[in-house]
């Protein structure tokens, strides 16, 4: 039961090499199977929700075209107003074809992950880089942070912008968001494989680049249905002036909460309850295995309070921090008692959101960044007939005062947005607002 909670599963409804045979409603029937049979709240499923799926289905003949089976399926997925209620279009997803002249994103089956060094955020309409990794080849090719992506493989931002917008014409902030996302899907790949993309830098210049995919660092893990990955953490520690003489600052982050990573998280902060003060770097982490928050909670709270709770069709599961004193070697260690700042931005989400707010609700850490991603409900995501992607929600969130963080965020007590000025001069603004917090004598 735990891994159908923790993360986004990728399911299959039916196989796309079905839908020549398939009647074309039969997505809207898929969609609604899989809907009906996970949704937590059965009453609003087998009421309104109910009432409004026959209706739609009543509008739909066995000649009906494609493009309005999607219209019907948005309309059944927009009844709970929920955000991350999903319907992407196949093509949305197709990768160039290998004969392109302009190559593939696409990694080759079994290839070790592999990075180009580059991860992208939006800044208003725009696709930004914001994070060059040293000695990578998108460093090496000379791109920088604040440069701006126009063109990936064979596709053009503005087109693939404007595709979602038509797909997604009622929220076209949610589209604006998917391009940024859906291209940062596209940087990942195969040790060996290609990327091309074009920038236009400060000065206005466009330039394409060809850049080959290293491997990454960090530790390569597999976890349920998802394919390999690799998770990336850090600890740094630096001296911060203030105004009665200076504080140790502990960082830490990781890219993804998963139980391969448990020791490290471990061995990480337990070498940093000496420290001052800590910030945890929580950006773009999209989350993981719910279970582990309890865990890295316990470093900074002495007793087991609450941190939120799910609610499914089996009932509610509750999380509570689970206070950790005694390290792998038996070494016993009061709890961090120092101030604590986690930094989030818009894709920071899952497991990230229920620790942000859960220790944001308890008083025990302040946020800082942007508002993260809304999408703190665990969800299941899979193919329908015709091989377009539905993703759906499965339990339902709250904090530990109650409040749903699902469609709204965390929302940073200190805002700060990131703006191409600050990109382009190398500058950490949620960070540098989480030191100034900490300079300022924290509590």
């Amino acid at each position: 039961m735990m891994r159908k909670l923790v993360l986004v599963l990728a399911l299959s409804f039916a196989h796309p090499a079905q839908a020549q045979v398939l009647a074309p409603r039969a997505d809207f029937d898929s969609a609604w199977s899989a809907i009906s049979r996970t949704y937590w709240d059965t009453a609003f499923v087998s009421g309104r929700w109910r009432t409004v799926r026959d209706s739609l289905r009543g509008t739909l003949g066995d000649d009906a075209d494609a493009d309005a089976v999607r219209r019907a399926i948005r309309a059944l997925i927009a009844v709970p107003e929920m955000s991350h209620f999903v319907l992407l279009p196949k093509s949305a997803l197709d990768t160039p074809s290998s004969s392109d002249p302009m190559g593939t994103s696409g990694s080759r089956e079994g290839a070790r992950p592999g990075s180009t060094g580059l991860d992208v955020r939006p800044v208003g309409t725009d696709v930004v880089v914001w994070r060059v990794e040293a000695g990578s080849p998108a460093a090496k090719a000379g791109i920088r942070t604040g440069d701006i992506v126009t063109r990936l493989d064979t596709t053009t931002v503005p087109r693939l912008r404007q595709m979602l917008r038509e797909s997604m014409p009622k929220d076209t902030v949610a589209a604006d968001r998917l391009v940024t996302t859906l291209i940062k899907g596209r940087l990942g790949g195969g040790v060996g494989d290609t990327l091309r993309i074009t920038l236009r830098d400060a000065r206005g210049r466009e330039t394409a680049h060809r850049l080959v995919r290293t491997p990454m660092t960090g530790t390569v893990t597999k976890f349920g249905n998802l394919p390999s990955m690799v998770i990336q953490s850090s600890a740094t520690r630096e001296t911060i002036k203030t105004p009665r003489g200076s504080r140790t600052v502990a960082t830490i982050s990781w890219s993804g909460w998963f139980p391969v990573l448990s020791p490290r998280l471990d061995t990480m902060f337990f070498a940093s309850r000496d420290a001052d003060a800590l910030i945890i770097d929580l950006r773009g982490n999209p989350g993981g295995v719910i279970g582990m928050l309890a865990g890295v909670a316990g470093h900074m709270l002495d007793t087991s309070v609450s941190l939120g709770e799910l609610k499914t069709r089996s009932g509610v599961m509750r999380f509570a921090a689970n206070p950790r004193s005694v390290d792998r070697s038996g070494g016993v260690h009061p709890p961090f008692k120092g101030p604590v700042a986690i930094l989030v931005d818009e894709y920071s989400a899952s497991t990230s959101e229920f620790f942000a707010a859960g220790m944001q609700a308890l008083g025990r850490a302040r946020v800082f960044g942007t508002r993260s991603a809304g999408m703190a409900l665990p969800a299941a995501a899979g193919a329908l007939p015709s091989g377009d992607i539905l993703m759906h929600v499965i339990a339902d969130h709250a904090d530990a005062k109650g409040r749903r963080v699902e469609g709204i965020g965390v929302i940073p007590e200190e805002p700060t947005p990131l703006t191409l000025v600050d990109l382009r001069s190398g500058r950490d603004a949620a960070l540098e607002a989480a030191r100034a917090w900490i300079a300022r004598g924290a509590p």
